[in-house]
């Protein structure tokens, strides 16, 4: 991936009144036979925040990442915009590519929609890889967060946060949390995030999980859930939202054969915080299950 990749774009039709201009990117070789690898990012990131991952595979896999409808430079209707709407775009895109089977790389959010599309079509995927998974909480979550992401939901108060937010300053104030290496945050991530906020529709996508959380949780599956596949676990230690400790034995009723990895000196944005370690445990994956 010397020279930069090429957007690539896909109209998908999502319901019968509403349809979205989808990006996409691959890399890569193609009948290696090896299932290919779809990356999916977390909440308020897109492609580029994998750009220290995706090199690392595209001698080796047939690799493609996408942004999420609402996020990136993905078109940003006004939808309900949920977990199982996010596995009905990684549905989308298979069909379109031809993919029977994927390696299914997610972080945060996207590790949650892979884990809810896994559960609906388990014959389809080969493997998750789940960085830094939402969707479960546990007791993580304190009182304050909880009115916190109750106000967010509010409308008018919503808007207010989500203007004051949706500039660079507010931005960086929002990423560095998620980082142990804090100098990883620097003018040109915080560009990256910043840019889609001020797209067509974004207040709908990016107000989405605190107004309608339980659209983003995986609560509701059976646990065990449905999918029996292979499955791995990769967290940050320093996660102080979503803690290994508290986590990870909740993801692990719902996948029961996870394994789980727990990475020093990294935080919730674990493959960007520290993409040589995760890259290496990516690829120790990778040639366990090939």
């Amino acid at each position: 991936m010397n020279t930069p990749p090429k957007d690539r774009y896909f109209l998908w039709q999502l319901s019968s009144e509403h349809e979205a201009r989808i990006r996409y990117q691959e890399y890569g070789i193609e009948n290696n036979g090896k299932p290919p690898l779809l990356f999916i990012h977390g909440y308020g990131a897109m492609i580029e925040h994998w750009d220290q991952n995706i090199p690392q595979f595209t001698d080796t896999f047939k690799v493609y990442a996408m942004d999420l409808i609402g996020f990136g430079k993905s078109q940003k209707p006004n939808v309900r915009y949920s977990l199982e709407l996010f596995a009905a775009q990684i549905e989308a895109f298979l069909h379109l590519k031809k993919l029977d089977e994927v390696i299914l790389v997610g972080h945060s959010m996207g590790a949650a929609g892979s884990i809810y599309y896994a559960h609906l079509k388990p014959e389809k995927v080969k493997a998750l890889v789940l960085a830094n998974p939402s969707g479960l909480y546990g007791d993580s979550m304190d009182g304050m967060a909880k009115v916190f992401f109750g106000l967010v939901g509010s409308p008018m108060i919503g808007e207010v946060l989500f203007t004051a937010f949706a500039n660079p300053v507010g931005v960086s104030q929002s990423l560095l949390p998620t980082y142990y290496n804090q100098s990883r945050v620097d003018m040109k991530l915080i560009n990256q995030f910043t840019r889609p906020l001020q797209d067509k529709g974004a207040i709908w996508s990016y107000l989405s999980p605190s107004r309608r959380p339980q659209d983003f949780t995986l609560d509701h599956l059976v646990r065990p859930c449905r999918y029996k596949g292979t499955a791995f676990l990769v967290w940050g230690a320093e996660d102080t939202a979503l803690p290994p400790h508290k986590i990870i034995p909740e993801f692990q009723q719902l996948l029961p054969q996870a394994g789980a990895f727990i990475i020093p000196k990294a935080s919730h944005c674990i493959h960007h915080d520290v993409p040589q370690a995760f890259n290496e445990r990516l690829e120790s994956i990778l040639d366990s299950i090939l």
